[in-house]
């Protein structure tokens, strides 16, 4: 029997291909699946996976969720309540220790250090608490799904015939999926013990690079606009607060700090990452629900 791994979020899009490809390293029996409500995972159980409930609201809780765990991949919260995210996991952090946990793993961004971006803010929080703590840590820091590449688009859609952003920069974007491979894989080693590594696409993109990718896939000229923050903001008043929060990214991105790329998820993976390209033409192609995840985005 190997060591006992703890997963969060194993039902989310990252958790589940995390756990999908943890199932071909180690038996189910070595897998514990922290969740919200786990009479409703009957799937996960038939696999022979251990379920307890991880209710984060109830910090205290997680100690006997995390018990007898050696392990544990703690996924961020989505959540853009920054102080509720930090709360939340320095809280899972201190209930892992609490409970014997001997590492953790903490999905991260991929951000420069010392980023202004808003969406590094509990990031950073949680890294540092993590560093501190004295368990042995990973973090691991993502490229941004490739999938959600709308929103950095400025909550573009493919009906829209402009891009419109208060700032550009390259973006080194990393499928979601092979995240979750590379992420099985790191979970049964210890070579990225005490260590931050970062997971990236093989290149980064600048937005207008992009811009100019999918007007090559739609056959239709998108023009690529830049404003200030303030006409970026009033542009999307509908979800004004997302807009707010959000646009604070774009200064980070013109100084390149989401744009490195590292050779890790290639040496993981064992082959070349998905090009960034061949997943825009596949979800504009292929995909009836290519703006599903901007639209999932906003509505949290």
């Amino acid at each position: 029997m190997g060591p006992k791994i703890i997963l969060t979020g194993s039902t989310g899009k990252l958790g589940s291909a995390v756990l999908k490809n943890l199932l071909e390293l180690v038996p189910p029996s070595d897998i514990i699946a922290s969740v919200y409500n786990p009479s409703g995972h009957q799937d996960l159980k038939d696999k022979g996976i251990e379920l307890r409930k991880g209710d984060f609201n109830d910090p205290k809780s997680l100690v006997s969720t995390f018990k007898g765990g050696d392990k544990l991949m703690l996924v961020s919260l989505p959540s853009r309540d920054d102080d509720y995210r930090i709360r939340a996991q320095t809280a899972a952090i201190d209930a892992a220790k609490k409970a014997g946990v001997k590492h953790i793993y903490y999905t991260s961004l991929n951000f420069a250090d010392g980023s202004q971006a808003k969406v590094m803010k509990a990031h950073f929080a949680t890294e540092d608490y993590l560093k501190a703590s004295g368990v042995d840590y990973t973090i691991i820091r993502e490229g941004g799904y490739m999938d959600s590449y709308s929103i950095y688009l400025g909550f573009w859609n493919s009906s829209l015939d402009k891009v419109t952003v208060p700032g550009d920069g390259p973006v080194s974007f990393a499928d979601r999926n092979e995240l979750g491979e590379a992420t099985a894989k790191l979970l049964v080693t210890d070579e990225f013990k005490n260590r931050t590594v970062t997971l990236s696409g093989a290149r980064a993109y600048t937005l207008k690079e992009t811009t100019e990718i999918l007007s090559t896939i739609l056959k239709k000229d998108i023009q690529f606009e830049k404003v200030s923050e303030q006409e970026f903001i009033e542009k999307n008043a509908a979800i004004r607060d997302v807009a707010e929060w959000w646009a604070s990214t774009y200064p980070s991105l013109e100084k390149g700090e989401g744009g490195m790329v590292d050779d890790t998820l290639e040496r993981l993976l064992g082959r070349t990452p998905r090009r960034f390209e061949e997943m825009l033409r596949y979800t504009l192609k292929e995909d009836p629900a290519a703006d599903k995840e901007m639209k999932e985005w906003t509505s949290h």
